[in-house]
């Protein structure tokens, strides 16, 4: 799910942080910024699928300018209710974050309404929401070379998809991508403080590295001819990124949403893309479908979403899709160590010996003269271990 705090309280973080700007440039005693007229509003982040697991929801509170973060909502009792006589329970496993004690799914033709008490009292029911269609499926997931708006090239991730029956129409999608880091000074030799060869370990040639998607990707294709998506761009990557310097994978999520759930994931799209602080079309308050069943004015931010999903993963070679464009590249300068005029063959190893136990460099090569002795080479760390940019474990679901 969307981080709500994210994009609903973000223009107004940045409409103070320019205030206060503007008054520091103008004075030089110490102000103490503090907001007014501020509103804790509960954020409830819920999706349930048609996915057999352990469902998940986040309760938190919308928090100051001056606080650290998101205040989690803890102690709080939270159920959905299937066919209104079923009652699936959560457990809070995390501070904020609760846990289906059973795994299930939702299914066609019930209905599931989320309840929520909290500990200060508060009582929280969401509408009946039911499971769209399952009838949509990926047809593909595919890199594409590029340009993005701003005329950076690089690859981007489009998919495909069909509703054969035309009962699905409006998508939302996540992905969470992974990729490999090839470190390419990687030699199977290591030098120690004690100026002694030893054979380097294999986990730092090759690592792993990823992350999920963070923003609202969704469409609809209700005004279309076909409950068709084709060339949805997901994903762009600038080609100098890391995560195509090597090999590249990505896992698609679709959800198949309700029209509400998607009106209500566009409105929060929107409002978070503005590009005016003050644009008139910014909304007061997004509302969603849960509502305090104590107290009908107070404000809730969220939305009990009942989606139906599929996926899909897709792997590929930056060498197949980019190969001539610059890439990721750490500056691997070499680093030679040599015994100046004025220091000692002591002093010198000392420094070595401290240059190799600082961390900061890798061996790379010895360079032997018959004269002056063995010369040590390095490069700096990253470039000679991968360990510098991920983990050398290796995902499960990885294909070479």
């Amino acid at each position: 799910m969307i981080s709500f705090h994210k994009y609903v309280w973000g223009k107004r973080r940045m409409f103070f942080m320019l205030l206060l700007c503007l008054m520091l440039s103008n004075c030089v005693e110490e102000f103490d910024f503090k907001t007014e007229d501020f509103e804790s509003i509960l954020v409830i982040k819920a999706s349930l699928t048609n996915e057999q697991k352990y469902h998940q929801m986040k309760l938190s509170r919308t928090y100051k300018f001056e606080d650290d973060g998101p205040l989690v909502v803890q102690g709080a009792t939270v159920s959905i209710l299937e066919n209104k006589d079923i009652v699936h329970t959560f457990e809070e496993i995390f501070p904020g974050t609760y846990q289906s004690t059973q795994m299930f799914r939702a299914e066609p033709n019930k209905s599931y309404q989320l309840s929520i008490e909290t500990r200060d009292g508060g009582v929280y029911m969401s509408e009946e929401e039911v499971l769209p269609s399952e009838n949509s499926i990926i047809d593909e997931v595919y890199p594409k070379r590029m340009f993005n708006d701003n005329g950076t090239e690089g690859v981007g991730i489009l998919i495909d998809s069909y509703d054969i029956t035309g009962n699905s129409n409006y998508y939302r999608y996540e992905f969470e991508e992974t990729y490999r880091i090839t470190a390419d000074f990687w030699t199977r030799v290591d030098l120690t403080t004690s100026l002694e060869f030893v054979d380097r370990p294999d986990g730092q040639e090759k690592c792993y590295n990823g992350g999920t998607s963070n923003k609202i990707i969704i469409t609809d294709t209700s005004g279309l001819l076909e409950d068709k998506v084709t060339g949805l761009l997901l994903h762009f990557i600038d080609a100098e990124d890391i995560s195509v310097a090597d090999r590249y994978s990505i896992l698609v999520r679709q959800f198949v949403q309700s029209r509400e759930a998607n009106g209500f994931y566009n409105v929060i799209n929107n409002f978070s893309e503005s590009e005016s602080l003050f644009s008139q079309l910014q909304p007061g308050f997004v509302s969603g479908n849960i509502i305090s069943t104590i107290n009908e004015n107070e404000r809730i931010l969220g939305f009990f979403e009942v989606a139906s999903v599929t996926e899909k993963r897709m792997f590929f070679n930056r060498e197949d899709i980019i190969r001539d464009l610059p890439r990721f590249s750490p500056v691997c300068d070499r680093v030679i160590p040599r015994q100046e005029s004025n220091e000692t063959e002591d002093e010198f190893l000392r420094r070595l010996r401290a240059l190799i136990a600082s961390g900061s460099v890798k061996f790379l090569e010895e360079i032997r003269d018959p004269d002056s002795g063995s010369t040590y080479v390095f490069v700096p760390r990253g470039c000679g271990d991968c360990t510098v940019y991920g983990r050398s474990i290796i995902p499960d679901f990885w294909e070479n």
